[in-house]
């Protein structure tokens, strides 16, 4: 039985949806084990979407487009699933902010204070209560999820870039020079 051809957006979606749950229970597991502060360890979550992207790709190569793929249908498939991952991500944060862990906001504004005191030691208490504030405005619930989406759509693009032209495969018999 053949299969019916799929879209690199409906490839988006079901790879993206699956990528983003990946790294939701990364983000869970990370949380458990109080690592979800560390950011070195949250770099790790990129791996996923990274490994997503790749994955959907080269399926949807070789199930839907017979095994051939130009750069710009490689680059929508990677666009594509970085976007829904980063959907689904971006609704699991709000979740995370809102109902899992409420102090999470402040938790963050406590490490900005230290990594503000330890980059410039000689900050008066009023520069560092101005900065936060200003911090504090764009670290709402609903303002960490657009920034969120913003950085997913900015991610995917440059990720989806680079990884088209390694998933790339042109079809030979396309090829017009002789």
């Amino acid at each position: 039985m053949e299969e019916k051809p799929r879209s690199a957006l409906s490839n988006g979606i079901y790879y993206g949806l699956i990528t983003g749950a990946a790294m939701i229970v990364f983000s869970l597991i990370m949380f458990l084990l109080d690592l979800y502060l560390n950011k070195a360890v949250n770099w790790i979550g990129y791996i996923f979407l990274i490994a997503g992207m790749i994955w959907g790709t080269l399926e949807y190569r070789k199930k839907y487009s017979n095994g051939f793929l130009t750069y710009g249908k490689a680059f929508s498939s990677c666009f594509w699933i970085g976007i829904f991952a980063g959907i689904l991500s971006s609704v699991y944060l709000y979740v995370f902010i809102q109902f899992i862990h409420p102090a999470f906001v402040n938790e963050l504004l406590d490490q900005a204070r230290e990594n503000m005191l330890t980059a410039q030691p000689d900050m008066s208490e009023e520069q560092v209560e101005q900065a936060l504030a200003m911090s504090a405005k764009f670290m709402t619930p609903v303002m960490m999820v657009v920034w969120g989406l913003a950085a997913y759509a900015a991610v995917s693009a440059f990720i989806g870039l680079i990884l088209a032209i390694f998933l790339k495969k042109e079809d030979p018999s396309l090829n017009t020079t002789v």
